[in-house]
């Protein structure tokens, strides 16, 4: 399975790269390495060769050398410095005292050429070796010698094996520093598309509409595509809008119509129908109203600045419901703390308070209310009324849209479906609970304005 994190497989793939070319460089180093040594070897055995040629008696029968040479381990028995002279003529051979009496073993080598090879010496040490085929001039002709000079290959051995830890180490710490280089390097890469990221988080919060700043030129067009695609839900969401603002109003006239035609019905002894279609008709009337309002309502958005004074929204409506027919036999009670500004919109406030507060006024028997107080940052109203309440079990059940629990009373269960669409929309919640006098208790938090937070309590 693929990873789905793009730095992680950016970061893998960085990974095989960096460790195939520490290797391919760790052998490249040993082979260079193991060359120069070599050379540098073969060139020590070419000068102590070229010396040792230039003291062989080629007259004697058996080879010779008029003096010996200056390094006094070619007279220690098995130090690791050896020389062999061999007449290719009579076979005769003469040897450094540290061979003893070991004879090297020498491959055939043409006539002016020489040869590095390899082989196993006295007490079984490993050596390397260089042959090379001579012509010397006798008072008779030339004569052929094999002349061979040998060192123990073991410190040649420990050096490449030593350079090889060396060289690993090193370049471990190497790869463990481009490999860190290459986290960084992702991680700057891909700090614009975090940055993309961040900005679509603010978009979903409505913090902003579209996404705006500086971006590099290869994300420009996923940028313009994402701006796009948000001006057409716009487009696509105003239009629903105004459709179901149309619909709506379209239908208010036939609405009238029907209402004329079971006042008719009504008059001419027809209550029954006449009724019907009266109940019908004004739950059709709430459900148009339900839309029209919730097509005013807009997304809130970080730059939308608004502010809306609590208190006053809640007397104005307690105002207005005091006139009513059943709310001018209640007793209203607000108890109302110092006036809060919350970051809504004054109509949606109204909006909110009065669905609330005609709610509360519906199912009450005699009494309804209003208390009001800061929690933090957030404004919270409790309305409060003495009805029969709703029991525990069903409380979940408020605020779903056309959901009703007592058929008893007129209405569509649309009510507090839309103040909890305005509180959603304006970064509020509801909450439900018995009231301390027996009903149903709504309570609102709702944020406060900007400039009431910033000024603290």
């Amino acid at each position: 399975m693929r990873p789905r994190s793009l730095r992680l497989r950016m970061m893998g793939l960085a990974l095989i790269w960096v460790v195939l070319s520490l290797l391919g460089a760790a052998l490249a180093l040993q082979f260079l390495f193991t060359l120069n040594i070599e050379r540098t070897a073969r060139a020590e055995m070419a000068a102590a060769l070229n010396r040792l040629a230039a003291e062989i008696v080629p007259e004697v029968a058996t080879p010779a050398i008029g003096t010996p040479l200056p390094d006094p381990l070619y007279s220690t028995p098995f130090s690791g410095r050896y020389w062999q002279i061999e007449a290719l003529d009579n076979g005769g051979v003469t040897r450094s005292k540290s061979l003893w009496d070991f004879v090297l073993p020498t491959p055939p080598v043409a006539t002016g050429g020489e040869l590095l090879h390899y082989a196993e010496g006295p007490e079984q040490q490993p050596l390397i070796l260089l042959t090379r085929r001579l012509e010397l001039e006798t008072s008779t002709g030339e004569r052929p010698f094999l002349v061979t000079i040998g060192a123990d290959r073991s410190a040649l051995d420990a050096a490449k094996v030593e350079f090889a830890w060396d060289a690993a180490k090193v370049l471990a710490m190497l790869g463990a520093i481009i490999v860190l280089a290459a986290w960084v390097h992702i991680k700057l890469g891909l700090a614009p598309v975090q940055s993309v990221r961040r900005g679509v988080e603010a978009i979903r919060r409505g913090e902003v509409e579209r996404l705006e700043g500086p971006y590099p030129s290869e994300l420009e067009p996923l940028i313009d595509e994402v701006n796009e695609l948000l001006a057409t839900r716009d487009a696509a969401t105003e239009k629903a809008r105004s459709r179901a603002s149309d619909l709506a109003h379209g239908l208010k006239t036939p609405l009238a119509a029907l209402t004329g035609v079971a006042e008719r019905l009504r008059n001419r002894g027809n209550p029954a129908d006449a009724d019907m279609i009266e109940s019908l008709t004004e739950e059709m009337a709430e459900r148009m109203d339900y839309q029209l309002r919730l097509a005013s309502l807009r997304v809130r958005t970080a730059a939308h600045v608004a502010s809306a004074s609590l208190n006053t929204a809640v007397i104005r409506t307690m105002t207005v419901l005091k006139k009513t027919g059943h709310g001018e036999h209640l007793h209203w009670v607000a108890q109302l703390g110092d006036d809060c500004d919350v970051d809504m919109h004054r109509q949606d406030l109204l909006e909110l308070v009065g669905i609330t507060l005609e709610n509360a006024a519906k199912w009450a028997h005699s009494r309804v209310s209003v208390h009001s107080r800061r929690d933090g940052g957030f404004a919270v109203l409790e309305i409060g009324d003495d009805g029969p309440g709703i029991p525990p079990e069903q409380i979940a059940q408020l605020g779903i849209r056309g959901r009703r629990l007592d058929e008893s009373r007129p209405g569509t269960g649309l009510g507090l479906a839309m103040a909890a669409q305005i509180l959603d929309l304006n970064g509020g919640s509801m909450q439900f609970g018995r009231a301390d006098a027996g009903g149903l208790c709504v309570t609102l938090r709702m944020p406060l304005s900007l400039a009431r937070r910033r000024a603290g309590p």
